[in-house]
């Protein structure tokens, strides 16, 4: 009989190595494929950020390029814009005469009205090309400071 209790006892013993065996083979398959797919993941966002290495390469070389092109035209602009101040200067210094006789008030307010509407069309349309072209460049700047 004790040979049989002995061969039970073993037989359980087997089974339950046998249980053990299985739960850690299948626990072992489990983690290979959670291990193949992190391994994937990996791979995946390693493709992902040499895409956008390459994009971020091509963004700086594009803003290279911008910062180039802009830095040539600012300077044309400012040497457009030093001849054109070279140019007022010449006239501002122009000398005026003054006759001995002075026309009457009414002559001379519509005078005045007819070279004030000149001057303020001319200036309308100097100040405002400037201004879209000042305004246009300083927004161009700012969107390349960020």
């Amino acid at each position: 009989m004790e040979d049989n209790g002995t061969v039970i006892q073993l037989k359980n013993a087997l089974n339950q190595l046998l249980n053990a065996y299985e739960s850690l083979k299948a626990e072992s398959e489990q983690l290979k494929q959670e291990n193949k797919k992190i391994i994937e993941n990996l791979e995946n966002l390693e493709n992902v950020n040499s895409g956008l290495t390459d994009k971020l390469s091509s963004l700086n070389d594009t803003t290279d390029h911008h910062s180039v092109e802009m830095g040539e035209m600012l300077d044309r602009i400012e040497s457009i814009l030093g001849d054109d101040s070279d140019d007022s200067e010449k006239y501002v210094t122009d000398d005026v005469t003054v006759e001995d006789e002075l026309p009457l008030s009414d002559e001379v307010d519509s005078m005045i009205n007819d070279e004030n509407t000149e001057d303020e069309i001319d200036n309308s349309n100097n100040n405002s090309t400037k201004d879209i072209d000042l305004g246009r460049m300083q927004s161009l700047l700012n969107g390349f400071n960020n």
